[in-house]
């Protein structure tokens, strides 16, 4: 099944078990249509069925099936909220997931010098994981300054600013 992360959750909030969830994507309208989901993190994966969900100001709270108090809730702190790509936040012409980018080939014009094997969040802003076919990894700024025009149907990614790997 192709699922995507949607969100972390926070704290447990009030007493019948429901807990906080920061959506990744600042969105929360498609999460109110969640069922089956998987919960992972910390080398586990739970999955669990979501009861309800209900607007809390910049992030939503969740309430599963079988969490009913703060205590068994608090389990699940941490942890990514995944789900099937159709319940993510639809995207407009030009978006795409980041998820979409790991096996993206970072190009230097027609030159294939490495693929993207992961997305980073960082303080200072994302960074692509990438392998060079050499093996060794390295990492790129995801900024308008090393990054150019982003082709997800054809897996590419031009890299402008080849230096950086240097």
């Amino acid at each position: 099944m192709d699922e995507l992360a949607l969100g972390r959750l926070g704290a447990p909030h009030g007493l019948d078990g429901r807990i906080k969830l920061v959506p990744f994507s600042g969105e929360t309208e498609h999460l109110h249509d969640l069922a089956a989901v998987s919960l992972r993190g910390n080398g586990r994966t739970v999955q669990a069925r979501v009861a309800s969900v209900r607007e809390a100001g910049a992030s939503v709270l969740v309430k599963f099936d079988g969490y009913d108090s703060p205590e068994a809730v608090r389990a699940l702190v941490g942890l990514e909220l995944w789900a099937p790509r159709g319940n993510a936040a639809p995207l407009d012409d030009g978006q795409y997931y980041y998820a979409d980018l790991v096996g993206c080939m970072l190009v230097d014009g027609d030159r294939e010098v490495a693929t993207v094997v992961a997305v980073c969040d960082s303080g200072g802003g994302d960074l692509l994981e990438i392998a060079g076919s050499d093996g060794k990894s390295a990492y790129v700024p995801f900024r308008k300054e090393f990054v150019g025009r982003v082709d997800v149907a054809a897996k590419r990614i031009e890299l402008i600013a080849p230096w950086i790997l240097d």
